[in-house]
């Protein structure tokens, strides 16, 4: 379905992307994680287009998005990590300008405004919604095309809860659904309720490419080294003996608060 072959991007003589080759089959839930500057977003930016790669190819399904721009195009869609619309229009309005746009049926404007919880809000200026408001407009957007390949940049990051919720449910439909599924997140929850692939990028090239706990394990401790480094000191010490801060082992893990009993 889609299809990373040696792909390159630099920006201002830093190498974003150094030969990076993926390839995504038809129906897999793919996270693409690691630290900031690793060369996510680039990713993504230059599968949408946003980005032109320096070298190497990029083809969806049998569409060279080099060659064939538009068709290519035509086969995704892209929730980023910020989306801005025209202020004056309203919900309903932006909604129907893309459905036009991407040849969608106009029910699926109406699909849209009910799954995302914008119903109410149909006839209200963009320009008068609250974040998260905008927030469930811009994943209307992303969702209302049916397409074959979903990108999803830091989907989570800075919803509110029922944003997140319909994130996930509608992310979990399509894979239902068998559509492709190609996520950037730091958060490694993303990765256990919705990724069956974890790709791990370090500086503009793939360090790990797995399926399963192991991966999103490796992950996690790739975080933590990251962001503590090798040693094994007191995080806190203060000027007393006892002055340090204590880790409960018993909070590790999933569910874990669920089993100390903490409210």
């Amino acid at each position: 379905m889609l299809t990373l072959t040696s792909v390159t991007k630099s920006f201002g003589g830093r190498r974003v992307l150094d030969g990076l080759d993926l390839e995504i089959g038809a129906g897999e839930s793919v996270a693409l994680v690691g630290a900031n500057g690793s060369g996510k977003t680039t990713t993504l930016r230059c599968i949408v287009g946003l980005a032109q790669p320096d070298g190497g190819r990029i083809a969806i399904g049998d569409a060279d998005l080099r060659r064939d721009p538009i068709r290519a195009r035509g086969r995704l869609s892209y929730l980023p990590q910020k989306s801005v619309f025209p202020p004056t229009l309203t919900v309903r309005e932006t909604l129907a300008l893309v459905a036009r746009l991407r040849g969608s049926a106009a029910s699926a404007v109406d699909r849209e405004l009910e799954l995302c919880g914008l119903s109410a809000l149909a006839h209200r200026g963009v320009g008068h919604l609250s974040g998260g408001e905008r927030q469930r407009l811009a994943m209307a957007v992303a969702f209302l095309p049916s397409v074959d390949l979903y990108l999803f940049d830091e989907p989570s990051a800075h919803l509110d809860p029922v944003a997140s919720r319909i994130l996930f449910q509608r992310a979990r439909q399509l894979k239902r659904e068998g559509r492709t599924l190609l996520f950037t997140t730091h958060i490694p929850a993303d990765v256990r309720h919705l990724a069956t692939r974890v790709v791990l990028l370090r500086d503009g090239r793939i360090q790990s490419d797995a399926a399963g706990d192991f991966e999103l394990r490796r992950y996690e401790r790739m975080l933590e080294q990251d962001m503590w480094g090798d040693d094994h000191e007191d995080p806190i010490r203060g000027g007393g003996a006892d002055d340090r801060l204590v880790v409960d082992h018993r909070l590790h893990g999933a569910g874990a608060l669920a089993r100390t009993g903490a409210a």
